[in-house]
């Protein structure tokens, strides 16, 4: 292969390959430097068009070494282009983003993306196309980075670099057709990377014929983009026989900010975000770096509270209170997923609040405010507000000390150890056994006595101040109880309902079950201790189960 050879020598080569084309087997042999053919022969019988052809053909030969002298691409850490090598997709948008002039940008921010097979030299670039709407890869997780590039998929970028629009002016599968029609090449081109291996060496000859073709709709090639907003100069680009010499006006971009919309300062400190709508709370699903922030009950968590961190103009970032390195980040785009990322200055992770209601707020992107965190079949990603309760939140100064209720607990039960018995006549707060003792280590717990019925509802509006419920089911399936009992802390009530009515203290729980404190389950107003399974009662005789938490739970 040609390409193994030094690059004066594949010049040469290829000019030789070209020259073969248009004379005869019996033509004399001519003798070459680095960048020029000589005979006399040859000048003698050349045509200006013949001359043309020789120095196009020349250009596409050596058009990997014309992007490498503008600056476009580098090639490997030793610099070599690696013509010969079947291109990837990854290689391939990076080339993509140098013919927008937008391969610095990309390396100075740290934007977010959720694949999961890119090279870690790729991650800024994968999340930059990302952010700009110009990739969204196979699916969320799979960008196909080194899957091999096609002719259709590349022309569908340099198309794009023109200022084209994909599915609007064409579609990728007939990409070539449209660079025929524009152009960019001839026909003959076009069926040649598709019929032969397209290595990076055709890569390079679509780039370098982009930038000799005017853009959409105007009279300015690729060449005259890039010189105007800074990225090749002039010199360089006549140095490499580049078409141009069109004024180019670059485009205004608009700057938004947070002074765009009245927004109010939050108060610094960990919370819990409560969804309005769904009535569940923003949730890390892990202390990751791409984790996805989702919805869940409350859990009393460090994964369901974010750190305000409040800069100057009134807006802040939301930090993961478990991992303050990451930030809740997305994409300033509709319909851009809300996940961890490291902490950066970029808009991605700059937001404000906006006042709904009392208390209530919309949480937009400080930098498109047109966009807020919403809830979305329990993920949280950002769309075009509208006012949906789905896109509003509570905080809630997540406070609460479970430490704290499970010491206190643990001294209770020092005082009526598993086994004892509280004796025949034993009441509490008008209840006897079960119920009367939940009504009293709720006493002990909280300092107030409280009373409940049988479905948890409170006896007296007093009683009603003193706890609410947080979960209920009527199930007692498996499922059914391993969902409800997510909700309980320790020291809540679990109110089973007729007609085989038990009252317990919540302790704790693990992946096959929970551990209850209650009486007269092993016998007669005796104190016990006991895991049980999810799955236990099963075939439980009882109209339902409900979870009761104290207003005044401990707190930090």
């Amino acid at each position: 292969m040609i390409f193994h050879l030094p690059k004066y020598k594949k010049r040469i080569v290829s000019a030789v390959l070209c020259s073969s084309l248009m004379l005869s087997a019996g033509a004399p042999v001519f003798a070459f430097d680095e960048n020029t053919i000589t005979s006399s022969v040859f000048e003698e019988v050349q045509t200006k068009e013949s001359a043309q052809v020789v120095q196009n053909a020349m250009s596409l030969a050596n058009s990997g070494y014309a992007l490498k002298s503008l600056g476009l691409i580098v090639g490997d850490t030793s610099g070599d282009l690696m013509l010969d090598k079947v291109g990837t997709r990854q290689e391939a948008f990076t080339i993509f983003l140098a013919l927008l002039g937008e391969q610095e940008a990309a390396t100075q921010g740290k934007y977010s993306y959720t694949f999961r097979d890119v090279s870690a030299w790729f991650s800024n670039f994968a999340g930059y196309g990302v952010y700009k709407h110009y990739t969204s890869g196979y699916s969320e997780t799979t960008f196909g980075a080194n899957d091999a590039v096609t002719p259709a998929q590349y022309m569908s970028f340099v198309l794009r670099a023109l200022g084209y629009e994909y599915s609007t002016d064409f579609k990728w599968s007939e990409s070539l057709n449209k660079a025929v029609e524009i152009g960019l090449c001839t026909q003959s081109q076009a069926e040649s990377w598709t019929k032969n291996a397209f290595r990076r060496q055709e890569i390079m000859e679509m780039s370098y014929l982009a930038l000799n073709t005017k853009m959409k709709n105007s009279n300015c090639t690729l060449t005259d983009k890039l010189i105007a907003v800074g990225r090749i100069t002039p010199e360089a680009a006549t140095a490499e026989n580049l078409t141009f010499g069109t004024t180019y006006t670059v485009a205004q971009t608009v700057n938004g900010s947070a002074g765009t919309i009245a927004h109010s300062a939050l108060p610094s400190g960990s919370y819990e975000l409560h969804n309005v709508g769904t009535k569940l709370i923003m949730t890390a699903n892990s202390a990751a770096k791409q984790a996805n922030i989702g919805l869940a009950s409350d859990t009393n968590s460090a994964a369901q509270q974010f750190t305000i961190q409040n800069n100057s103009d009134g807006s802040f970032q939301l930090l993961c209170k478990s991992n303050t390195s990451l930030a809740v980040d997305a994409n300033p785009t509709d319909g851009a997923e809300v996940i961890l990322w490291n902490v950066n200055s970029t808009e991605c992770q700059t937001f404000i609040a906006v006042e709904e209601a009392n208390g209530v707020y919309s949480i937009r992107l400080a930098s498109n405010t047109s966009v807020a965190l919403t809830a979305e079949s329990n993920n949280v990603r950002l769309k075009g507000y509208s006012g949906a309760s789905s896109q509003q939140w509570k905080l809630s100064d997540n406070s609460e000390d479970t430490a704290a209720a499970s010491a206190k607990l643990a001294s209770i039960m020092t005082v009526y150890p598993s086994g004892k018995s509280l004796g025949s006549s034993y009441s509490f707060a008008g209840a006897s056994q079960c119920m009367g003792f939940g009504r009293e280590v709720f006493y002990r717990m909280y300092g107030q006595t409280a009373r409940w019925s049988y479905d948890g509802s409170p006896k007296s509006s007093s009683d009603g101040k003193l706890y609410t419920i947080t979960a209920k089911s009527s199930s007692y399936s498996s499922s059914s109880i391993k969902s409800l009992i997510s909700k309980a802390k320790p020291g809540d009530i679990l109110q089973m309902n007729s007609p085989k009515m038990h009252t317990m203290v919540f302790v704790s729980s693990d992946s096959t079950g929970f551990t209850v404190y209650d009486a007269n389950w092993t016998g007669p107003n005796k104190v016990s201790v006991r895991h049980v399974s999810y799955g236990a009662w099963a075939g439980r005789n009882s109209s339902g189960i409900t979870v009761l938490h104290a207003t005044n739970y401990p707190t930090t």
